[in-house]
């Protein structure tokens, strides 16, 4: 985790220093450039396209979060003794052989144990 953190702060410190040293004049002056006239659809376009990814993003971001938040109802079984134990937990906390509860309980299964999950009415 702290690699990760150190790679990025880098990366900024890289892009920092490119941004500040390019607006410094070279020693020889250069001609100035001869600016294009662009079309103004260009940035409309680019502005859109920016706003559209930014928008899926967003619409990504909160299905994912909503979808990992339903509340489902979890029954236990015990294969050996036919006893059942429900639960109620959040869809994104289900694992394989194990889940956490809405009260913060962790329910590690057994060999024996088979479990079926509803959505919680």
């Amino acid at each position: 985790m702290l690699t990760k953190i150190l790679f990025t702060l880098a990366v900024a410190a890289v892009v920092f220093a490119m941004v500040r040293f390019r607006g410094r004049p070279s020693r020889s002056p250069a001609p100035p450039p001869v600016k294009k006239a662009r079309s103004p659809w260009v940035k409309v376009l680019a502005i859109s396209v920016v706003v559209m990814m930014l928008a899926g993003t967003a619409v990504i971001i909160y299905l994912n979060w909503r979808d990992s938040h339903q509340i489902m109802q979890v029954q236990v079984i015990d294969s050996g003794s036919g006893r059942v134990s429900t639960y109620r937990v959040y869809r994104g906390e289900l694992q394989e052989r194990y889940f956490v509860t809405l009260d913060g309980r962790r329910v590690q299964l057994a060999e024996t144990e088979r479990l079926e999950v509803v959505a919680a009415p």
